[in-house]
Protein backbone atom coordinates (compact mmCIF):
# COMPACT_ATOMS: atom_id res chain seq x y z
CA UNK A 1 0.00 0.00 0.00
CA UNK A 2 1.33 3.26 -0.95
CA UNK A 3 2.03 6.05 1.47
CA UNK A 4 -0.51 8.22 -0.23
CA UNK A 5 -3.31 5.75 0.36
CA UNK A 6 -2.36 5.33 4.00
CA UNK A 7 -2.73 9.08 4.57
CA UNK A 8 -6.22 9.08 3.05
CA UNK A 9 -7.37 6.26 5.34
CA UNK A 10 -5.95 7.98 8.39
CA UNK A 11 -7.83 11.21 7.56
CA UNK A 12 -11.09 9.28 7.12
CA UNK A 13 -10.64 7.63 10.55
CA UNK A 14 -10.01 11.05 12.17
CA UNK A 15 -13.12 12.51 10.57
CA UNK A 16 -15.29 9.63 11.74
CA UNK A 17 -13.91 9.93 15.31
CA UNK A 18 -14.49 13.68 15.34
CA UNK A 19 -18.04 13.22 14.15
CA UNK A 20 -18.71 10.68 16.91
CA UNK A 21 -17.24 13.08 19.52
CA UNK A 22 -19.38 15.94 18.29
CA UNK A 23 -22.50 13.86 18.41
CA UNK A 24 -21.73 12.74 21.93
CA UNK A 25 -21.02 16.31 23.03
CA UNK A 26 -24.27 17.51 21.47
CA UNK A 27 -26.18 14.77 23.23
CA UNK A 28 -24.59 15.73 26.54
CA UNK A 29 -25.39 19.39 26.00
CA UNK A 30 -28.97 18.62 25.10
CA UNK A 31 -29.34 16.53 28.23
CA UNK A 32 -27.78 19.30 30.31
CA UNK A 33 -30.08 21.88 28.75
CA UNK A 34 -33.10 19.69 29.45
CA UNK A 35 -32.01 19.23 33.05
CA UNK A 36 -31.28 22.99 33.47
CA UNK A 37 -34.57 23.98 31.92
CA UNK A 38 -36.38 21.56 34.15
CA UNK A 39 -34.55 22.82 37.21
CA UNK A 40 -35.24 26.45 36.30
CA UNK A 41 -38.88 25.62 35.71
CA UNK A 42 -39.09 24.12 39.17
CA UNK A 43 -37.26 27.09 40.70
CA UNK A 44 -39.47 29.60 38.87
CA UNK A 45 -42.53 27.76 40.08
CA UNK A 46 -41.17 27.90 43.62
CA UNK A 47 -40.38 31.63 43.38
CA UNK A 48 -43.77 32.36 41.80
CA UNK A 49 -45.49 30.42 44.57
CA UNK A 50 -43.88 32.72 47.13
CA UNK A 51 -44.59 35.90 45.11
CA UNK A 52 -47.75 36.61 47.11
CA UNK A 53 -47.22 40.34 47.62
CA UNK A 54 -45.68 39.77 51.04
CA UNK A 55 -42.20 40.93 51.91
CA UNK A 56 -39.64 38.23 52.74
CA UNK A 57 -38.84 37.60 56.37
CA UNK A 58 -35.70 39.42 57.47
CA UNK A 59 -36.15 42.49 55.25
CA UNK A 60 -36.23 45.95 56.82
CA UNK A 61 -36.66 49.46 55.42
CA UNK A 62 -34.75 52.06 57.37
CA UNK A 63 -35.09 50.90 60.96
CA UNK A 64 -38.46 49.20 60.44
CA UNK A 65 -38.77 45.42 60.15
CA UNK A 66 -41.28 44.86 57.32
CA UNK A 67 -41.13 41.04 57.31
CA UNK A 68 -44.33 39.46 55.97
CA UNK A 69 -46.00 42.83 55.31
CA UNK A 70 -47.93 43.86 52.23
CA UNK A 71 -46.88 47.00 50.37
CA UNK A 72 -49.62 49.02 52.06
CA UNK A 73 -48.71 47.76 55.52
CA UNK A 74 -45.01 48.38 54.96
CA UNK A 75 -45.66 51.87 53.59
CA UNK A 76 -47.71 52.82 56.65
CA UNK A 77 -45.10 51.37 59.02
CA UNK A 78 -42.19 53.17 57.38
CA UNK A 79 -44.14 56.45 57.18
CA UNK A 80 -44.80 56.14 60.90
CA UNK A 81 -41.08 55.59 61.49
CA UNK A 82 -40.21 58.81 59.64
CA UNK A 83 -42.92 60.70 61.53
CA UNK A 84 -41.63 59.34 64.85
CA UNK A 85 -38.10 60.35 63.90
CA UNK A 86 -39.35 63.93 63.84
CA UNK A 87 -39.26 63.92 67.66
CA UNK A 88 -35.55 63.00 67.71
CA UNK A 89 -33.38 65.85 68.99
CA UNK A 90 -30.10 66.74 67.33
CA UNK A 91 -27.48 68.78 69.14
CA UNK A 92 -25.66 71.40 67.07
CA UNK A 93 -22.19 72.19 68.44
CA UNK A 94 -21.01 75.77 68.01
CA UNK A 95 -17.83 75.45 70.04
CA UNK A 96 -16.68 73.90 73.28
CA UNK A 97 -19.51 74.29 75.79
CA UNK A 98 -21.75 76.14 73.31
CA UNK A 99 -24.49 74.14 71.65
CA UNK A 100 -28.21 74.15 70.95
CA UNK A 101 -30.84 71.55 70.10
CA UNK A 102 -33.45 71.18 67.39
CA UNK A 103 -35.89 68.41 66.60
CA UNK A 104 -35.80 66.80 63.18
CA UNK A 105 -39.43 67.81 62.69
CA UNK A 106 -38.49 71.45 63.20
CA UNK A 107 -35.74 71.00 60.63
CA UNK A 108 -38.24 69.72 58.05
CA UNK A 109 -37.27 66.01 58.03
CA UNK A 110 -38.60 64.04 55.06
CA UNK A 111 -37.79 60.91 53.07
CA UNK A 112 -38.69 61.71 49.45
CA UNK A 113 -37.79 58.23 48.12
CA UNK A 114 -39.66 56.34 50.84
CA UNK A 115 -42.13 54.67 48.48
CA UNK A 116 -39.31 53.54 46.19
CA UNK A 117 -37.56 51.92 49.18
CA UNK A 118 -40.77 50.07 50.11
CA UNK A 119 -41.19 48.90 46.51
CA UNK A 120 -37.62 47.56 46.60
CA UNK A 121 -38.49 45.64 49.78
CA UNK A 122 -41.59 44.11 48.17
CA UNK A 123 -39.61 43.02 45.08
CA UNK A 124 -36.56 41.75 46.96
CA UNK A 125 -36.06 38.05 46.23
CA UNK A 126 -38.93 38.00 43.71
CA UNK A 127 -37.28 39.41 40.60
CA UNK A 128 -34.04 38.97 38.66
CA UNK A 129 -31.98 35.76 38.73
CA UNK A 130 -34.24 32.78 39.53
CA UNK A 131 -31.57 30.77 41.30
CA UNK A 132 -30.57 33.74 43.45
CA UNK A 133 -34.23 34.43 44.27
CA UNK A 134 -34.70 30.76 45.27
CA UNK A 135 -31.69 30.93 47.60
CA UNK A 136 -32.97 34.16 49.22
CA UNK A 137 -36.46 32.71 49.75
CA UNK A 138 -35.05 29.54 51.30
CA UNK A 139 -32.80 31.66 53.53
CA UNK A 140 -35.80 33.75 54.59
CA UNK A 141 -37.79 30.61 55.41
CA UNK A 142 -34.97 29.49 57.70
CA UNK A 143 -35.00 32.95 59.40
CA UNK A 144 -31.42 33.51 58.32
CA UNK A 145 -32.04 36.42 55.91
CA UNK A 146 -30.91 39.87 56.99
CA UNK A 147 -31.39 42.58 54.39
CA UNK A 148 -31.79 46.32 55.11
CA UNK A 149 -32.91 48.86 52.53
CA UNK A 150 -31.72 52.31 53.73
CA UNK A 151 -33.97 55.37 53.70
CA UNK A 152 -32.72 58.58 52.16
CA UNK A 153 -33.43 61.57 54.40
CA UNK A 154 -33.67 65.23 53.51
CA UNK A 155 -34.21 68.42 55.51
CA UNK A 156 -36.38 71.34 54.48
CA UNK A 157 -34.06 74.14 53.39
CA UNK A 158 -36.43 76.90 54.50
CA UNK A 159 -37.40 75.29 57.84
CA UNK A 160 -33.85 74.26 58.73
CA UNK A 161 -32.33 77.61 57.78
CA UNK A 162 -34.84 79.51 59.92
CA UNK A 163 -34.40 77.29 63.00
CA UNK A 164 -30.61 77.15 62.75
CA UNK A 165 -30.20 80.89 62.16
CA UNK A 166 -32.54 81.83 65.01
CA UNK A 167 -31.15 79.48 67.66
CA UNK A 168 -27.50 80.08 66.85
CA UNK A 169 -27.76 83.85 67.32
CA UNK A 170 -27.34 83.67 71.10
CA UNK A 171 -23.91 82.04 70.65
CA UNK A 172 -22.54 84.19 67.84
CA UNK A 173 -20.86 87.56 68.01
CA UNK A 174 -22.90 90.01 65.96
CA UNK A 175 -20.94 92.19 63.52
CA UNK A 176 -20.95 95.85 64.51
CA UNK A 177 -21.31 98.38 61.73
CA UNK A 178 -19.43 101.60 61.63
CA UNK A 179 -21.82 104.47 62.29
CA UNK A 180 -22.02 108.22 62.03
CA UNK A 181 -22.67 109.87 65.38
CA UNK A 182 -23.02 113.46 66.44
CA UNK A 183 -20.56 114.02 69.28
CA UNK A 184 -19.94 117.29 71.18
CA UNK A 185 -16.75 117.72 69.18
CA UNK A 186 -18.58 117.20 65.91
CA UNK A 187 -19.55 114.39 63.56
CA UNK A 188 -17.57 111.20 64.15
CA UNK A 189 -17.44 107.71 62.63
CA UNK A 190 -17.38 104.80 65.07
CA UNK A 191 -15.33 101.65 64.46
CA UNK A 192 -16.76 98.51 62.92
CA UNK A 193 -16.11 95.03 64.33
CA UNK A 194 -16.27 91.70 62.58
CA UNK A 195 -18.62 89.07 63.89
CA UNK A 196 -19.67 85.49 63.32
CA UNK A 197 -22.32 83.94 61.13
CA UNK A 198 -23.71 80.43 60.83
CA UNK A 199 -23.12 78.90 57.41
CA UNK A 200 -26.59 77.37 57.18
CA UNK A 201 -25.96 75.63 53.85
CA UNK A 202 -22.88 73.73 55.06
CA UNK A 203 -24.47 73.02 58.45
CA UNK A 204 -27.50 71.50 56.71
CA UNK A 205 -25.08 69.42 54.62
CA UNK A 206 -23.49 68.13 57.85
CA UNK A 207 -26.92 67.27 59.24
CA UNK A 208 -27.98 65.48 56.06
CA UNK A 209 -24.71 63.52 55.98
CA UNK A 210 -25.28 62.48 59.61
CA UNK A 211 -28.79 61.22 58.81
CA UNK A 212 -27.74 59.28 55.73
CA UNK A 213 -24.47 57.85 57.07
CA UNK A 214 -25.83 54.73 58.78
CA UNK A 215 -27.88 56.77 61.28
CA UNK A 216 -29.36 54.58 64.04
CA UNK A 217 -32.47 56.70 64.59
CA UNK A 218 -31.24 58.05 67.94
CA UNK A 219 -30.25 61.59 69.03
CA UNK A 220 -26.82 62.69 67.87
CA UNK A 221 -24.35 65.54 67.72
CA UNK A 222 -23.54 67.51 64.58
CA UNK A 223 -20.96 70.24 64.15
CA UNK A 224 -22.34 73.61 63.10
CA UNK A 225 -20.23 75.55 60.58
CA UNK A 226 -19.33 79.03 61.81
CA UNK A 227 -17.59 81.66 59.70
CA UNK A 228 -16.21 85.10 60.41
CA UNK A 229 -18.26 87.92 58.93
CA UNK A 230 -17.10 91.43 58.20
CA UNK A 231 -19.36 94.26 59.22
CA UNK A 232 -21.55 95.33 56.26
CA UNK A 233 -20.60 98.95 56.89
CA UNK A 234 -16.98 99.85 57.67
CA UNK A 235 -15.16 103.07 58.50
CA UNK A 236 -13.90 103.17 54.92
CA UNK A 237 -17.49 103.08 53.64
CA UNK A 238 -18.41 106.14 55.68
CA UNK A 239 -15.24 108.12 55.04
CA UNK A 240 -16.16 111.55 53.78
CA UNK A 241 -19.92 111.15 54.32
CA UNK A 242 -20.06 114.03 56.80
CA UNK A 243 -22.60 116.34 55.13
CA UNK A 244 -26.30 116.25 55.99
CA UNK A 245 -28.02 116.25 52.61
CA UNK A 246 -31.53 116.12 54.05
CA UNK A 247 -33.19 116.03 57.45
CA UNK A 248 -36.75 115.88 58.80
CA UNK A 249 -38.38 115.55 62.22
CA UNK A 250 -41.83 114.46 63.43
CA UNK A 251 -43.21 114.15 66.96
CA UNK A 252 -44.54 110.84 68.33
CA UNK A 253 -44.15 111.46 72.05
CA UNK A 254 -47.85 111.34 72.88
CA UNK A 255 -48.51 108.06 71.09
CA UNK A 256 -49.70 105.06 73.07
CA UNK A 257 -47.27 102.46 74.34
CA UNK A 258 -47.72 100.12 71.39
CA UNK A 259 -47.43 102.84 68.76
CA UNK A 260 -44.37 104.34 70.46
CA UNK A 261 -42.69 100.95 70.40
CA UNK A 262 -43.47 100.50 66.71
CA UNK A 263 -42.14 103.93 65.70
CA UNK A 264 -38.91 103.35 67.59
CA UNK A 265 -38.50 99.80 66.31
CA UNK A 266 -39.15 100.79 62.70
CA UNK A 267 -36.69 103.69 62.97
CA UNK A 268 -34.01 101.40 64.41
CA UNK A 269 -34.42 98.97 61.51
CA UNK A 270 -33.79 101.79 59.03
CA UNK A 271 -30.95 103.32 61.02
CA UNK A 272 -27.50 102.67 59.61
CA UNK A 273 -28.49 101.76 56.05
CA UNK A 274 -25.75 102.52 53.51
CA UNK A 275 -26.77 102.94 49.89
CA UNK A 276 -24.12 103.01 47.21
CA UNK A 277 -24.68 104.83 43.91
CA UNK A 278 -27.47 103.20 41.90
CA UNK A 279 -28.78 101.04 44.77
CA UNK A 280 -32.46 100.97 45.75
CA UNK A 281 -34.00 100.44 49.18
CA UNK A 282 -37.50 99.41 50.24
CA UNK A 283 -38.55 100.86 53.59
CA UNK A 284 -40.99 98.01 54.08
CA UNK A 285 -38.33 95.34 53.52
CA UNK A 286 -36.02 97.03 56.00
CA UNK A 287 -38.65 97.20 58.74
CA UNK A 288 -40.54 93.89 58.33
CA UNK A 289 -41.58 91.43 59.59
CA UNK A 290 -44.03 93.19 61.88
CA UNK A 291 -43.92 90.66 64.68
CA UNK A 292 -43.34 90.67 68.41
CA UNK A 293 -40.01 88.91 67.85
CA UNK A 294 -38.90 91.74 65.59
CA UNK A 295 -39.75 94.41 68.15
CA UNK A 296 -43.32 95.38 67.24
CA UNK A 297 -46.66 95.54 69.05
CA UNK A 298 -50.32 96.11 68.21
CA UNK A 299 -51.44 99.69 67.70
CA UNK A 300 -53.88 101.81 65.68
CA UNK A 301 -53.50 101.88 61.91
CA UNK A 302 -55.59 102.67 58.84
CA UNK A 303 -57.29 99.77 57.08
CA UNK A 304 -60.11 100.08 54.56
CA UNK A 305 -60.61 103.72 55.57
CA UNK A 306 -61.06 102.80 59.24
CA UNK A 307 -58.84 102.76 62.30
CA UNK A 308 -58.00 99.20 63.43
CA UNK A 309 -55.50 97.49 65.70
CA UNK A 310 -52.67 95.88 63.75
CA UNK A 311 -49.14 94.68 64.44
CA UNK A 312 -46.77 97.51 63.67
CA UNK A 313 -49.37 100.27 63.75
CA UNK A 314 -47.45 103.54 63.53
CA UNK A 315 -44.71 102.53 61.10
CA UNK A 316 -46.19 104.88 58.52
CA UNK A 317 -44.94 107.78 60.62
CA UNK A 318 -41.46 106.30 60.24
CA UNK A 319 -41.75 106.00 56.46
CA UNK A 320 -43.32 109.47 56.17
CA UNK A 321 -40.55 111.10 58.20
CA UNK A 322 -37.95 109.33 56.07
CA UNK A 323 -39.77 110.37 52.88
CA UNK A 324 -39.43 114.04 53.73
CA UNK A 325 -35.73 113.69 54.60
CA UNK A 326 -35.19 111.98 51.23
CA UNK A 327 -36.97 114.85 49.46
CA UNK A 328 -34.62 117.38 51.02
CA UNK A 329 -31.64 115.20 50.01
CA UNK A 330 -33.10 115.16 46.46
CA UNK A 331 -32.83 111.39 46.17
CA UNK A 332 -34.96 109.56 43.62
CA UNK A 333 -38.33 108.34 44.93
CA UNK A 334 -39.21 105.13 43.07
CA UNK A 335 -42.48 104.34 44.91
CA UNK A 336 -44.61 106.39 47.28
CA UNK A 337 -48.30 106.17 48.19
CA UNK A 338 -50.56 108.45 50.26
CA UNK A 339 -52.82 107.21 53.06
CA UNK A 340 -56.52 106.78 52.44
CA UNK A 341 -57.12 109.40 55.14
CA UNK A 342 -55.15 112.36 56.43
CA UNK A 343 -52.55 111.74 59.11
CA UNK A 344 -51.73 114.10 61.94
CA UNK A 345 -47.92 114.05 61.91
CA UNK A 346 -47.30 115.56 58.43
CA UNK A 347 -49.19 117.79 56.02
CA UNK A 348 -51.20 116.44 53.09
CA UNK A 349 -48.98 114.94 50.35
CA UNK A 350 -46.02 114.70 52.73
CA UNK A 351 -47.01 111.22 53.94
CA UNK A 352 -45.78 107.84 52.70
CA UNK A 353 -48.00 104.86 53.52
CA UNK A 354 -46.78 101.32 54.25
CA UNK A 355 -49.15 98.36 53.90
CA UNK A 356 -47.59 94.89 53.82
CA UNK A 357 -46.64 94.14 50.21
CA UNK A 358 -49.24 96.53 48.74
CA UNK A 359 -47.88 99.97 49.61
CA UNK A 360 -44.24 100.81 50.05
CA UNK A 361 -41.71 103.60 50.08
CA UNK A 362 -38.88 102.74 47.69
CA UNK A 363 -36.01 105.11 46.99
CA UNK A 364 -32.78 105.10 45.00
CA UNK A 365 -29.39 106.65 45.48
CA UNK A 366 -29.11 108.66 42.29
CA UNK A 367 -25.93 110.41 43.44
CA UNK A 368 -22.31 109.70 42.53
CA UNK A 369 -21.33 108.81 46.11
CA UNK A 370 -22.83 106.69 48.91
CA UNK A 371 -25.49 107.94 51.30
CA UNK A 372 -26.00 106.93 54.92
CA UNK A 373 -29.32 106.95 56.80
CA UNK A 374 -29.32 107.95 60.45
CA UNK A 375 -32.39 107.72 62.70
CA UNK A 376 -32.36 109.77 65.89
CA UNK A 377 -34.91 109.23 68.68
CA UNK A 378 -34.92 111.88 71.38
CA UNK A 379 -37.58 113.36 73.66
CA UNK A 380 -40.48 111.99 71.64
CA UNK A 381 -39.05 113.22 68.34
CA UNK A 382 -38.06 111.08 65.37
CA UNK A 383 -35.43 112.57 63.07
CA UNK A 384 -33.96 111.11 59.91
CA UNK A 385 -30.66 112.52 58.66
CA UNK A 386 -29.36 111.64 55.20
CA UNK A 387 -25.54 111.86 55.18
CA UNK A 388 -23.39 112.06 52.08
CA UNK A 389 -21.03 114.33 50.14
CA UNK A 390 -22.64 117.67 49.42
CA UNK A 391 -22.15 118.82 45.85
CA UNK A 392 -24.98 121.36 45.67
CA UNK A 393 -24.39 125.08 45.92
CA UNK A 394 -24.40 126.39 49.53
CA UNK A 395 -26.75 129.12 48.32
CA UNK A 396 -29.39 126.57 47.23
CA UNK A 397 -32.40 126.11 49.52
CA UNK A 398 -35.45 123.88 49.20
CA UNK A 399 -39.02 124.38 50.35
CA UNK A 400 -41.83 121.84 50.06
CA UNK A 401 -45.32 123.32 49.98
CA UNK A 402 -48.48 121.30 50.50
CA UNK A 403 -51.28 122.77 48.38
CA UNK A 404 -54.70 121.25 48.98
CA UNK A 405 -58.39 121.75 48.24
CA UNK A 406 -61.30 120.51 50.32
CA UNK A 407 -64.71 119.22 49.39
CA UNK A 408 -67.81 119.40 51.62
CA UNK A 409 -67.38 118.75 55.33
CA UNK A 410 -68.15 115.40 56.87
CA UNK A 411 -70.76 115.38 59.63
CA UNK A 412 -71.52 112.78 62.24
CA UNK A 413 -69.48 110.53 64.50
CA UNK A 414 -68.31 106.97 63.93
CA UNK A 415 -67.65 104.42 66.68
CA UNK A 416 -65.29 101.47 66.26
CA UNK A 417 -64.48 98.56 68.57
CA UNK A 418 -60.91 98.39 69.88
CA UNK A 419 -58.90 95.72 71.68
CA UNK A 420 -59.14 97.61 74.98
CA UNK A 421 -61.11 96.78 78.08
CA UNK A 422 -64.65 98.07 78.48
CA UNK A 423 -64.44 101.62 79.80
CA UNK A 424 -61.99 102.76 77.14
CA UNK A 425 -63.46 105.60 75.06
CA UNK A 426 -61.13 107.86 73.13
CA UNK A 427 -60.93 109.74 69.87
CA UNK A 428 -59.16 107.83 67.11
CA UNK A 429 -59.21 110.41 64.34
CA UNK A 430 -60.71 113.84 63.85
CA UNK A 431 -63.25 114.55 61.13
CA UNK A 432 -61.96 115.91 57.86
CA UNK A 433 -63.45 116.43 54.42
CA UNK A 434 -62.32 114.85 51.19
CA UNK A 435 -59.03 116.48 50.27
CA UNK A 436 -57.08 116.69 47.04
CA UNK A 437 -53.48 117.75 47.53
CA UNK A 438 -50.29 118.25 45.63
CA UNK A 439 -46.76 118.82 46.87
CA UNK A 440 -44.63 121.56 45.34
CA UNK A 441 -40.85 121.56 45.40
CA UNK A 442 -39.54 125.11 45.32
CA UNK A 443 -35.80 125.68 44.84
CA UNK A 444 -34.08 129.02 45.37
CA UNK A 445 -30.53 130.19 44.83
CA UNK A 446 -29.19 133.42 46.31
CA UNK A 447 -32.75 134.18 47.41
CA UNK A 448 -34.17 133.85 43.89
CA UNK A 449 -36.61 131.11 42.91
CA UNK A 450 -35.07 128.95 40.19
CA UNK A 451 -37.63 126.14 39.94
CA UNK A 452 -41.10 125.11 41.11
CA UNK A 453 -42.21 121.54 40.42
CA UNK A 454 -45.06 119.27 41.53
CA UNK A 455 -43.64 116.25 43.36
CA UNK A 456 -46.82 114.25 43.86
CA UNK A 457 -50.61 114.27 43.81
CA UNK A 458 -52.61 112.76 46.69
CA UNK A 459 -56.29 112.03 47.32
CA UNK A 460 -57.70 111.64 50.83
CA UNK A 461 -61.17 110.37 51.60
CA UNK A 462 -63.67 112.19 53.80
CA UNK A 463 -63.81 110.71 57.29
CA UNK A 464 -66.16 111.51 60.18
CA UNK A 465 -64.89 111.99 63.68
CA UNK A 466 -64.04 108.50 64.95
CA UNK A 467 -64.02 107.22 68.53
CA UNK A 468 -62.56 103.94 69.72
CA UNK A 469 -64.63 101.95 72.21
CA UNK A 470 -63.11 99.14 74.27
CA UNK A 471 -64.93 95.78 74.14
CA UNK A 472 -62.64 93.41 76.05
CA UNK A 473 -64.00 91.75 79.17
CA UNK A 474 -63.51 88.62 81.25
CA UNK A 475 -67.20 87.96 80.61
CA UNK A 476 -67.90 87.15 76.92
CA UNK A 477 -71.52 88.27 77.39
CA UNK A 478 -70.36 91.80 78.22
CA UNK A 479 -68.19 91.85 75.11
CA UNK A 480 -71.19 90.83 73.02
CA UNK A 481 -73.30 93.60 74.61
CA UNK A 482 -70.68 96.25 73.81
CA UNK A 483 -70.29 95.04 70.23
CA UNK A 484 -74.07 95.16 69.79
CA UNK A 485 -74.17 98.69 71.19
CA UNK A 486 -71.41 99.83 68.81
CA UNK A 487 -73.34 98.40 65.86
CA UNK A 488 -76.13 100.86 66.60
CA UNK A 489 -73.68 103.77 66.06
CA UNK A 490 -75.68 105.65 68.71
CA UNK A 491 -73.52 107.40 71.29
CA UNK A 492 -76.18 107.36 74.00
CA UNK A 493 -76.73 103.63 73.58
CA UNK A 494 -72.99 102.97 73.68
CA UNK A 495 -72.43 105.07 76.82
CA UNK A 496 -75.44 103.59 78.64
CA UNK A 497 -74.30 100.05 77.86
CA UNK A 498 -70.77 100.83 79.01
CA UNK A 499 -71.96 102.29 82.30
CA UNK A 500 -74.42 99.47 82.95
CA UNK A 501 -71.58 96.96 82.58
CA UNK A 502 -69.14 98.97 84.68
CA UNK A 503 -71.42 100.38 87.38
CA UNK A 504 -74.69 98.52 87.12
CA UNK A 505 -76.57 101.60 85.92
CA UNK A 506 -76.87 103.82 82.87
CA UNK A 507 -75.32 106.79 84.62
CA UNK A 508 -72.70 109.10 83.25
CA UNK A 509 -69.67 108.01 85.23
CA UNK A 510 -66.33 109.12 83.82
CA UNK A 511 -64.41 106.57 81.70
CA UNK A 512 -60.69 106.45 81.14
CA UNK A 513 -61.10 108.09 77.77
CA UNK A 514 -62.56 111.28 76.36
CA UNK A 515 -66.28 112.01 76.32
Amino acid sequence: MTTKRKRRRRRRRIRRQTLRDLCLMGFVLICAAVVFAGTQSVLRGYVKKHDDGKILSGVSVGHTDVSGMSRKEALEAVQKEVADCGAVMVTLRISEGEEFEASLKELGLSSPKLETAVDDAVEFGKTGNTTQSYKLIKKAEKKKLRHRIPLEYELGEREASKVLSTRSQAFLETPVNAAIVQAPEGIQVTESHEGEVLDTERTIENLTRFLNDDWDGKPGNVQAVIEKKDAPVTEEDLAGLTDILGSYTTYYGESGEGRTKNVESGANHLNGILLRPGEEQSANEAMEPYTIENGYAEADSYESNTVVQTMGGGICQVSSTLYNALLFAELEIVERYPHSMLVSYVEASKDAAIADDLLDLVFKNNLDSPIYIQAVLAEGNLTFNIYGKETRSPDRTLTFISDSTESEDTDGTRFVATENYIGYYAIQSYAHPEITAQLWKVATENGQEVSRDVINYSQYMAVPETYGVGVLSDDPADTDRMNSAIMTQNEETIMNTMNEILYGSAGTENTDGTQ
